[in-house]
């Protein structure tokens, strides 16, 4: 066997197409490797894990892994792809909800290691002038989504090592029984990822302010005269969601 045919076969035994090793050490190299997946994925999918029970998210891990076919030495965006190859996975049938919670798990450790910007609080003088030439700026950071299911409630609830006790869980019951979903703002407090609900109305101001509409087209001309604005940017400057304003004509 020459070194291209062998380093093939290698290949092929580590991520599980033949289950004939080219060395006799070869079972080794493969379960190493196997566990940093499964470990990778453990970090990135808390959620998913407590969902699915340690056993179920051990040979999802490995179904993936051998799926993907991990290709980098960077083990930190070893999942990056998860929450989407769960859909086809079937897991999926029995819990159609697990891959909008692998997106928050995976949004809120994104946000954890990603480089959160700070409030340019002189920039909001900006404000002061037209309306219809200035914008709010959006945390680059900052992750939102639609979701069919109550995945915020669901991700609370099991960081409780027992979640049916906790009134997240019960809530999230009877939002699924109801075909209820919520909206998901992803944010950062310190270096901790933080998930919240937040209304349709929001959402669609959040993917206004995205798209670098003006304050008038987003808000109104008289906005700044609404008490329920000053306090709804004060929360969200609070949260840096909202890190500045700029000119935009």
């Amino acid at each position: 066997m020459n070194l291209s045919d062998y380093q093939a076969h290698f290949l092929e035994f580590l991520f599980g197409g033949t289950s004939k090793p080219v060395q006799p050490n070869s079972e080794v190299y493969r379960f190493g490797v196997e566990a940093k997946a499964v470990r990778a994925l453990e970090q990135g999918y808390p959620t998913v894990r407590a969902l699915v029970g340690a056993a179920a998210f051990d040979e999802l891990a490995l179904d993936y892994f051998r799926m993907i076919r991990k290709q980098t030495g960077d083990w930190s965006d070893f999942g990056w792809g998860f929450p989407s190859w769960i859909i086809s996975h079937r897991i999926s049938d029995r819990v159609p909800y697990l891959s909008d919670v692998a997106r928050l798990d995976n949004q809120v450790a994104r946000i954890e290691r990603s480089q959160y910007e700070e409030v340019n609080v002189d920039s909001f003088a900006a404000i002061e002038e037209d309306l219809a030439s200035c914008s709010l700026i959006l945390n680059k950071g900052l992750q939102f989504f639609r979701s069919m299911y109550p995945v915020v409630s669901i991700w609370e609830a099991h960081k409780s090592e027992t979640p049916r006790d906790t009134l997240s869980f019960a809530q999230a019951k009877r939002m699924i029984a109801k075909g209820r979903g919520q909206n998901v703002l992803v944010y950062r407090t310190g270096w901790k990822g933080m998930a919240e609900v937040i209304p349709e109305k929001d959402v669609l101001l959040l993917e206004a302010i995205r798209n670098q509409l003006s304050i008038a087209e987003v808000f109104g001309e008289d906005v700044l005269k609404e008490t329920s604005f000053t306090n709804w940017l004060q929360e969200m400057i609070a949260k840096r969601v909202i890190v500045g304003a700029k000119t935009i004509h």
